[in-house]
């Protein structure tokens, strides 16, 4: 049976999805912050026949993130649900989001799959001791999407400035950079935070400082920080020179991360 969840389902949501944090990163990130009552978010429910939750669907603006343990639950149902709305955009686990292909055909050819890959120890890789990791304030921010939009090798991303200053706020992101000769040269940060886990994302580094550890360094202090916090840090990527770097700081991949658009 599906049915729109309620405040009142709220344990047995988080306990199903907390089974995989780093996999529902984004659904627990955007239930906790936006609820089961929101204009901009929904979230469905699928249960078996002794009422036990077996799947959620939830419905962020136009995308679509869909979660099951397994491959018993109503798929037809819920992709009903998507196929409500106009131009979806389907994103999750792999193995889940793949089973919603047989009935929405057309995004079928769009998908775009990713490695997916957590971390529950850092690694003692040696990293850059010459360098301060500083954290960001709102006054930073500026600087930081400048950086990050001049470099070449990223994909064009569209950097909302006030929702990132929201989400510092909000602690559901955080931002660290390697400043040298008064710029800023190498960022990461988090998202998505939640108590459970935490994806990281817009890692870069200038050119002319790559090949320094800059990256690395970052990237083990917010891995250790979130660590710490009790926040399992997570990632996907498709480059697999990345990858290795990736693994080297102690990240294992977990399975595959697919986008639909």
């Amino acid at each position: 049976m599906i049915r729109k969840l309620l405040e009142k389902d709220h344990d047995e949501v988080i306990a199903l999805l907390k089974s995989e944090a780093a996999l529902n990163v984004f659904l627990i990130g955007d239930i906790l912050s936006f609820g089961y009552d929101s204009d901009i978010q929904e979230v469905w429910g699928d249960f078996d026949d002794t009422h036990s939750l077996r799947a959620v669907l939830v419905k962020f603006g136009d995308n679509f993130l869909p979660y099951a343990k397994n491959d018993a639950f109503d798929v037809a149902g819920l992709a009903e649900k998507i196929l409500a709305y106009e131009n979806p955009i389907l994103t999750g686990a792999s193995r889940v989001t793949t089973m919603f292909e047989k009935y929405m055909p057309e995004l079928a050819v769009k998908r775009v799959d990713q490695h997916f890959c957590e971390c529950e120890e850092a690694s003692r890789i040696k990293v850059n001791t010459e360098v301060i990791v500083r954290t960001a304030i709102p006054e930073d921010i500026p600087a930081i999407i400048e950086m990050r939009a001049n470099i070449k090798e990223l994909q064009p991303r569209r950097e909302d400035k006030e929702l990132m200053v929201t989400q510092l706020a909000e602690k559901t992101k955080r931002i660290y950079y390697i400043e040298q000769n008064g710029e800023i040269v190498a960022v990461a940060e988090s998202s998505a935070e939640n108590p459970y886990s935490a994806m990281i994302i817009g890692v870069a580094t200038k050119a002319e400082y790559r090949k320094q550890g800059l990256a690395k360094t970052i990237m083990k202090k917010l891995s250790c920080d979130l660590l710490a916090e009790g926040k399992k840090p997570c990632l996907f990527y498709s480059n697999p020179v990345a990858g290795a770097i990736y693994e080297e700081l102690g990240f294992v991949k977990i399975g595959n991360y697919a986008i639909y658009k």
